[in-house]
């Protein structure tokens, strides 16, 4: 119901290109704007006629805080998915690659290994992260480049070249919001909010101050953190001080565990409403498995933290593509624990392969003819495993809808469902 994460991908871990697909990693053209005809289709960079392949950049974080818990799983669904789809002739015949680098969660090292793979994908597959993504978005729209942002930002959902898939993260803190408040009638409780100081922090902040104006809750505390911080006493002292008895936290995983390890050392325990990146499954046990050894922070997290979300539960046979999700996981995948953040991979996947697909159709394999297929796709059907998403000429968030879960140590991927999908009026009064 969230984004989670995982491991078994110990290759994925170096910091080089990883390739998977077909051997060949040729281009119809190499440099980035050119194009040419071959039978009847216009070829791009990143689109080989003679082998029918099309190369997806990736750009995610490898190693680092943020690798295991979060880049390395999404990643692994996106390759799944592409496994699966090759395995069975492709889309109309055309293979999918993809052209891995680390990026280390680092602004800096995205630009620089952006610019070491423009010339070599039709498009960016995966683009992880909120400042990381924001630091190439300008040569991504200089080169019209079609981008699987794997970050929920709402700068990203207006950029035509943005494929996000989801609820902006500003929407999930307002939908969270009006569950407290307005649905659950908690109006006089206290509530506060830290967040990661940049763009996702601020996105989750955005979100926290629409529900404010909406719904005039006790706005009790407010801190930032810096996404190198080890030390958190500051920001949670001053949530306990100020009484806060919930706490939204815009944070990545590693930040979170500290921030409720820290408060239960004090004896501070309130309702900690994870934004979805803060949480991963590896915050409750060694392996990410309810069988694993608890980590020291498990017990604090265990029926005091809500996690907010927009995918089915792991297993939930009611979504129609689940069957499918999981057959592909056992063959490709199958030392693949149950982690909302390959299931994240695995769907923006789904959302690609229709882009493709389309232009395909529309006989134009370039840089144009891809971000032209995303901004006339409409709806994609993703199986339940998240909200369908829309894309058209007028951009905006692909989904308004949250669904909220209570970290609970028996169930799979640790998470109980207690809201289903829904969007609040707070969300709502969101413009884009």
């Amino acid at each position: 119901m969230s984004k989670a994460k995982l491991r078994s991908l110990g290759a994925l871990c170096a910091a080089g290109a990883v390739v998977f697909g077909l051997a060949a990693c040729g281009t119809g053209s190499s440099s980035g704007g050119s194009s040419k005809t071959s039978g009847g289709i216009k070829i791009g960079p990143g689109v080989n006629a003679s082998t029918k392949t099309i190369s997806l950049g990736v750009l995610t974080p490898l190693s680092g805080p943020v690798a295991g818990p979060i880049g390395i799983p999404l990643t692994a669904g996106q390759q799944t998915y592409w496994k699966a789809v090759n395995a069975s002739g492709g889309i109309d015949g055309w293979k999918v690659q993809l052209v891995e680098r680390d990026t280390k969660y680092d602004p800096q090292t995205q630009v620089t290994q952006f610019n070491q793979i423009s010339n070599q994908v039709a498009f960016i597959g995966e683009s992880l992260g909120s400042p990381t993504t924001a630091a190439i978005q300008p040569m991504l729209d200089q080169l019209k480049m079609v981008t699987g942002a794997a970050a929920q930002d709402s700068k990203f959902v207006t950029d035509p070249v943005m494929a996000v898939i989801g609820t902006p993260y500003a929407v999930d803190v307002a939908n969270a919001l009006d569950y407290l408040v307005a649905q659950k009638g908690l109006k006089s409780a206290k509530i506060g909010i830290i967040y990661q100081d940049d763009a996702y922090g601020q996105d989750g902040l955005r979100g926290y101050n629409a529900g404010l104006s909406t719904y005039h809750f006790n706005n009790v505390a407010e801190a930032t953190y810096k996404v190198t911080d080890t030390d958190f006493t500051g920001q949670v002292q001053k949530m306990k001080s100020a009484g806060a008895q919930y706490v939204v936290l815009t944070a990545i995983p590693s930040a979170a565990a500290a921030i409720v390890g820290t408060a239960a050392s004090e004896g501070y325990t309130p309702t900690w409403i994870f934004q979805g990146p803060a949480w991963s499954e590896f915050l409750m046990s060694a392996n990410g498995l309810p069988s694993g050894k608890p980590t020291p922070v498990a017990k604090a997290l265990a029926g005091h933290v809500w996690v907010l979300g927009y995918q089915a539960q792991w297993g939930d046979m009611s979504a129609p593509g689940m069957a499918k999700f999981l057959a592909d996981t056992k063959t490709y995948a199958p030392t693949q624990i149950p982690d909302y953040y390959y299931m994240y991979g695995y769907a923006e996947a789904k959302v690609e392969a229709a882009i493709i697909s389309k232009a395909i159709a529309n006989k134009d394999l370039t840089r144009q003819g891809f971000l032209n297929a995303k901004l006339n796709l409409g709806t994609v059907d993703e199986g339940g495993l998240i909200p369908p998403v829309t894309y058209t000429s007028t951009p905006g968030p692909a989904a308004r809808e949250t669904a909220i879960s209570v970290v609970d140590p028996a169930t799979p991927g640790f998470l109980k469902l207690i809201r289903p999908y829904f969007e609040g009026a707070a969300a709502k009064s969101l413009t884009f």
